[in-house]
């Protein structure tokens, strides 16, 4: 009973119950963070009853009713032990695992700490045959995800989301960056006022700024600040002064290390280097993001994925339907 209650409380359970203060629950999660000792403890004396306390009966047996009862006794015991000495009492334990476990754990922590030495010397024994198992694998998270779905516990989208998580490890930063013949760049030494036609059609917010050639990024700026000092009448202004640090990342970056970058460097987008040093594209917030959560598509975005557009896959955009005096 005591060790099928142990088994249906995980560790989670015991340490919000330790946070709530119930009694026992310290003692509890440290069997939850140890279970072999407090199971060795029960399985040993679970046997010793079960193999003793059958031998006296079958030689109580035998010396009263004699030899021929030995084998009828034998198998009455045995389905005794099953019902009321397995199936009712781990039932029960599973059925009221918290307040058996609460009500156990001390005693039980106590008797491991008696026979430590008996402990210590089985797990000597079998030490060769017992190795390192992780709690909870990806494997295992996929799977329950799934049967959460199945159960309705949790809905499609949220499992979806559970199911990428898991993948981003495995993309890098050159499977969903923009490539360099897509990337919109800016001159540093250029005026405003020279490439202003281009700052007015440009859609995307922010520019990489190079100087001499795309190879040699030396910083990012935010098309508002261009538009702002365009509408203020510094249009001689050139671009590389509003040029900020840009972040630098190689292609084999993986898709999970960018996330925490972009969050802690404050930023949205980074410049991809490729083994040469020179640029290999851009990759932004949003395409780590579009991993997650599906493309994010705003109503003025003409193509749905550049990279899949640059590698020829992208189909074309869809016409919208125009009234006659449109036309």
């Amino acid at each position: 009973m005591i060790e099928a209650a142990l088994f249906a409380v995980n560790l989670r359970r015991a340490q919000i119950l330790r946070e709530q203060k119930k009694m026992g629950a310290e003692a509890l999660v440290k069997i939850k963070e140890r279970m072999g000792r407090p199971i060795t403890v029960l399985v040993v004396f679970n046997n010793v009853v079960s193999i003793v306390g059958s031998m006296f009966v079958g030689a109580v047996a035998a010396e009263t009713l004699g030899g021929a009862w030995l084998g009828y006794m034998s198998a009455i015991i045995t389905f005794l032990i099953i019902i009321f000495g397995e199936i009712i009492p781990k039932t029960f334990g599973e059925n009221y695992a918290e307040k058996i476990s609460l009500l156990t754990a001390r005693p039980l922590l106590f008797m491991a700490r008696i026979f430590s030495p008996i402990i210590w010397l089985l797990e000597k024994l079998t030490s060769g045959f017992s190795k390192d198992k992780k709690s909870v694998s990806e494997d295992d998270l996929k799977i329950l995800s799934k049967l959460g779905y199945m159960e309705g516990s949790i809905e499609e989208d949220e499992m979806d989301i559970i199911q990428k998580v898991f993948t981003l490890n495995d993309i890098r930063a050159k499977d969903i960056m923009v490539p360099r013949v897509l990337v919109m760049a800016l001159p540093a030494d250029k005026a405003l006022e020279e490439i202003k036609d281009e700052i007015y059609n440009f859609p995307n917010s922010r520019f990489p700024i190079y100087s001499g050639s795309i190879d040699n990024v030396i910083g990012v700026c935010h098309r508002q600040d261009l538009l702002v000092a365009l509408g203020r009448g510094r249009g001689d202004v050139r671009v590389k002064d509003f040029a900020i640090p840009p972040i630098f990342v190689n292609e084999n970056t993986k898709a999970d290390e960018l996330l925490p970058l972009f969050q802690k460097k404050r930023f949205h987008l980074a410049v991809v280097r490729d083994h040469f040093g020179g640029t290999a594209g851009i990759v932004t917030l949003e395409d780590v993001l579009e991993q997650l959560v599906g493309d994010i598509v705003d109503e003025k975005d003409e193509f749905i994925n550049l990279r899949k557009r640059a590698l020829g896959g992208i189909s074309k955009p869809k016409k919208q339907k125009t009234k006659p005096e449109e036309k």
